[in-house]
């Protein structure tokens, strides 16, 4: 037993349940993805294995805390760092076990005293008994609940065997079964079925829709008659035609098959009545159907039945009753109440949109607490980040009804698990903070190994860069006027309401519309400016211009045969759009359904759309409107609210321009640019950025300072790197000068870097790392700042660190990045913004030199011979050092930054950890980490090449955490998501070229230092 008990909290099995802990978490999520949250939760994160992990970590943690004396002075810094994991776990525990949270909807005008829980619950009941099951209903989860009941002295089973995710409910005709209603509801755009026996009913907002009850509009039944009555005026309408019927309010009409009936900007059509029918369960082709089946068996021994029963997590379930001899048996499925001690009530909810746009800027709702038990009475205003606490209750906006008069907060119970998990975060940054100033810590003594190995000196080379300049671009524009630089820039300087209602200068525009179209920033030597404005003035010319970029695929279908076609080449002789069908047929797929080729044809035509647009001036708003909130009246338009020569200036203005230009009339064309900016002035004054900011943001977009900086990362690093390596097999040092003439070079770039991250966060007015061209460019900042930290002595690790600085950004600027400033989602106004996303994303930097550095020793070890190995191996010492330096600091901020991300969450959705893949694979990787760090104290892992081989692996985790998550997974996190079309032929070759490596460089360790390393 007892030798059972020391290999449970061995280092080496610590070792193994970590990568247990993170291979299950991986595989969860990708369950998650395919087959939804309660999947992942039912056979990994709820069960009992995963919990036993858990639970032996925790014991493990104990072991070595109270084993190695670590609550002593000397070793207490690590004791706060291991005490702080068994707290997070116990809070953990207290949050699953004795928590809980859930959902409150409430109408404009109603009050709420209920939360609806987010654990969803199977019920049995009958007059004398009652079992309630916790249940994880999934497609590969439909097993969930199985229980006997007694029913008229008969042992009765009951038992899930199915489960249909979106269930369709199709009635047929049956004798035994029970009346039911077939109809639809739209409210203009679309429309949704709905089966409905006696009792339910659906709420629109502005009236239920029932079979008998209490609903507002309800069908009712007589004999084998089905009729209709209202509470309010409805109209008939034939579907042949024909002046509509008036039905006065209260009025009792039969219903008519095929008819509409319209109240309120809803019509319903009922398409057929059944007096005896019983519903089959299939899956919804069309997507979610607002309902899920479960699929329940029932056995006494002799008869057994299958009962079909709808519902959802997160929704009240409807029973439904199946009769066992004269017994009825109630069987629901769905989600509980929990009835409160007060009750709120939803006094008006807000919405505030960016101006002239339907992205939402912030919402909130203004609540009345009432509390008859205490006498309490008081106003409230809920939004988010911003939560109301009360008799230990925490309620956070969550949501709001489409019709936005009704309001959606997520409520949570849980002060000790919160609070003994925020006392373990607290012991964490405590302990992380302290152990890398300790000087017995781990941390300490690579610092000290590392300063007695440099001893390293250098010779002298001077070199000369030459700024590495744009190629040409393949695209014609022969037979398109030239315009007047001065005029460009003026059209330039003139402000433009985005589609996303950000106010910007017309350069930002430009740039963006071109990118769209060609994937370039400048065309044929015109700056997208000149482009942009040339198509408005110019387009029957620019239709036979080749400019739109288009897939080979597509290209070669239509006959084309450059990697640019002509908008001419869209169109058949006869004007008909070309690719018609084969956008329809994209745009009708699921998104998670379309291939490589639906979305390259959903591009194009987004491209043709566009084209157009800035032919007819449409993208061009430049003028605000008279009440300053409504959306930007575009060039060319028809507007209403301003004086008539405004308008009539609005609407003639670029018809001067092009006149002006065309004719050299009296109207200089850079009077109608100046007439537009003094426009802008008069109407817009009060909600114009500033002369300073636009001045800024057209700096930025002329000069692109991350664009011309990777380049230079690059070639400073390369040639650094090759200078070192030769002078390694050289066995020379290298020289002085050198090494700060190309330090001074990659530092230049670094506060070109900053610079440009500096004026990005002016411009935007937020922290510049909210999406994923953001975080990148910040990511491959925080990689420099590394190298320069530890680089300072050791030229190899800065034109390591300038490398890795210059491929992110590299990929940054990649195809299927977006550079675009755009206005923050509500849930990101937070000053957690700032704290939790620069802390996580700068970790990547740190650990994503780790694996550099780690690649760049496999090399070394790749290039040993029995003349240079000695010179090699100094290197490889100090490489490895830094390594586990940077590693060590990366993985402290990843680990603090993850459990920062966890308060963001509580402060904004009321709950810490709710497995979203984003977070999940975040804390993955600070598992592999913990374990690659850790890879030392594990005899049969020990080693250099096994640590440098394990960073480079380890990295993969990184790549996954933010490609992955946020181009293939989904979650909560998708306001920073891109889109990729799978997984690119360069990832195939770098995993065959790092294994062929791998082989390479451990054959040469094997032979020249494993020896060394083992005496």
């Amino acid at each position: 037993m007892k030798r059972i008990y020391h290999f449970l909290v061995s280092t080496a099995f610590m070792g193994f349940l970590l990568l247990i802990m993170a291979f299950s978490m991986a595989i969860a999520t990708f369950i998650e993805s395919s087959y939804g949250t309660p999947a992942a939760k039912a056979l990994v994160y709820n069960t009992h294995w995963f919990e036993l992990v858990f639970l032996l970590l925790g014991i493990s943690l104990i072991h070595n805390f109270i084993k190695y004396r670590q609550y002593t002075i000397k070793k207490l810094t690590i004791g706060l760092f291991h005490l702080s994991f068994i707290l997070i776990v116990i809070g953990a525990g207290i949050t699953r076990y004795i928590s809980f949270e859930g959902m409150m909807h409430i109408r404009e005008g109603s009050s709420a005293d209920y939360i609806v829980s987010t654990d969803s619950y199977f019920t049995v009941e009958t007059d004398q008994q009652k079992l309630s099951d916790k249940v994880l209903f999934s497609e590969l989860s439909a097993k969930e609940f199985n229980e006997k009941l007694t029913i008229e002295g008969q042992s009765v089973r009951v038992k899930t065997v199915g489960f249909v995710k979106d269930a369709a409910r199709t009635p047929i005709e049956s004798q035994s079964g029970d009346p039911m209603v077939d109809f639809v509801i739209s409210a203009g755009q679309g429309m949704e079925s709905f089966t409905f026996g006696k009792g339910q009913q659906v709420n629109l907002g502005p009236a239920t829709v029932g079979f008998e009850g209490q609903a507002d509009v309800r069908f009712e039944q007589e004999g084998s008659q089905l009729y209709v009555v209202a509470d309010r005026d409805m109209e008939i309408r034939s579907m042949a035609g024909g002046e509509p019927e008036r039905v006065p309010a209260g009025t009792r009409s039969e219903v008519k098959l095929m008819h509409l009936y319209a109240f309120d900007g809803y019509l319903v059509l009922v398409k057929k009545f059944y007096e005896n029918a019983s519903l089959r369960v299939s899956k919804s082709a069309s997507g979610d159907t607002g309902e899920d089946a479960v699929i329940v068996e029932i056995s006494d021994g002799d008869r057994q039945a299958v009962v079909n029963v709808f519902g959802r997590a997160g929704q009240l379930g409807d029973p439904v009753t199946y009769m066992v001899g004269n017994t009825p048996v109630k069987l629901t499925y769905g989600s509980q109440p929990v009835k409160l001690p007060f009750r709120l009530k939803l006094k008006d909810f807000q919405l505030e949109r960016y101006i002239g746009s339907e992205s939402p800027s912030s919402f909130a709702s203004e609540i009345q607490l009432i509390d008859d038990e205490r006498n309490v009475q008081r106003d409230v205003r809920i939004f988010m980040n911003n939560t109301l606490k009360y008799r230990g209750f925490r309620f956070y906006q969550s949501s709001y009804d489409q019709d936005e008069l009704g309001t959606v907060l997520s409520v949570n119970k849980d002060f000790w698990g919160t609070f003994v998990t925020y006392v373990g975060y607290f012991l964490l940054t405590l302990g992380m903070i302290l152990s890398l100033l300790n000087k017995n810590s781990y941390f300490q003594f690579l610092v000290r190994h590392l300063k007695q190995s440099s001893k390293t000196k250098f010779a002298v080379l001077l070199l000369a860069l030459l700024v590495i300049g744009q190629t040409g671009n393949a695209q014609s524009t022969a037979g398109i006027p030239r315009l007047d630089k001065e005029l460009v820039s003026d059209f330039s300087e003139l402000w433009v309401h985005g589609h996303d209602g950000r106010i910007e200068p017309m350069s930002t525009l430009s740039s963006e519309i071109l990118r769209k179209l060609s994937r370039k920033s400048s065309l044929n030597g015109m700056s997208s400016d000149e482009v942009v404005l040339s198509m408005n003035l110019y387009p029957a010319l620019w239709r036979s211009i080749p400019f739109i970029k288009i897939d080979k695929e597509i290209a070669s279908s239509i006959g084309v045969r450059e990697k640019y076609a002509r908008i001419t080449d869209l169109f058949d002789l006869d004007g008909n759009y070309r690719i018609t069908e084969q956008v329809k047929a994209a745009f009708a797929k699921a998104p998670a359904f379309r291939n490589k080729l639906d979305k390259e044809y959903i591009f194009l035509d987004e491209r043709i759309n566009i084209s157009f647009m800035v032919f007819k001036g449409d993208l061009l708003t430049f003028f605000p409107p008279a009440n300053q909130t409504d959306a930007w009246w575009s060039v060319g338009s028809k507007p209403t609210g301003y004086p008539t020569n405004d308008s009539l200036f609005v609407n003639r203005s670029f018809n001067l321009l092009a006149g002006g230009i065309d004719s050299n009339g009296d109207i200089q064309p850079r009077q109608i640019m100046a007439t537009i900016a003094a426009f802008q002035q008069k109407f817009g004054a009060d909600i114009l950025p500033s002369e300073q900011k636009k001045s800024a943001e057209m700096l930025y977009n002329e000069y692109q300072p991350f664009k011309r900086v990777f380049p230079w990362y690059l070639l400073t690093g390369f040639i650094l790197l090759a200078i070192l390596f030769v002078n390694i097999f050289r066995q020379k040092p290298i020289h002085r000068v050198t090494r700060i003439t190309f330090s001074g070079l990659i530092f230049i770039g670094f506060l070109v870097h900053t610079l440009g991250l500096i004026i990005r966060w002016y411009i935007s007015g937020r922290a510049p790392w909210s999406n994923g061209y953001e975080s990148m460019i910040y990511v491959a900042w925080a990689a420099m700042l590394a190298g320069i930290i530890f680089g300072r002595k050791y030229p190899m690790v800065l034109g390591t660190a300038a490398i890795l600085s210059g491929i992110t950004l590299f990929v940054a600027h990649l195809n299927w990045m977006n550079p675009e400033i755009t206005p923050l989602v509500p849930v990101l106004k937070s000053y957690w913004l700032m704290i939790h996303v620069s802390i996580i994303t700068a970790s990547y930097g740190f650990i994503g030199l780790s694996a550099f550095l780690g690649l760049l020793v496999l090399v070394l070890y790749a290039l040993m011979t029995k003349n240079n190995h000695m010179n090699v191996d100094y290197f490889i010492d100090q490489l490895t050092t830094i390594s586990e330096l940077s590693a060590t600091i990366g993985l402290y901020m990843l680990t603090i930054g993850t459990f920062l991300g966890g308060v963001w969450a509580n402060e904004s959705w009321g709950r810490y950890w709710g497995w979203d893949p984003k977070e999940t694979w975040a804390l993955i990787t600070a598992v592999i980490y913990a374990f690659i760090v850790h890879m030392r104290l594990i005899p049969s892992l020990r080693g250099r090449y096994n640590y440098n081989l394990a960073t480079v692996i380890g990295f993969t985790s990184v790549l996954m955490t933010y490609f992955g998550v946020n181009y293939f997974l989904s979650g909560l996190h998708s306001y920073g998501k891109g889109s990729a079309d799978g997984i690119h032929w360069a990832v195939y070759i770098s995993i065959g070229l790092i294994t062929i490596l791998a082989v390479w460089s451990y054959a040469k360790y094997k032979k020249y230092e494993e020896v060394g390393e083992l005496n």
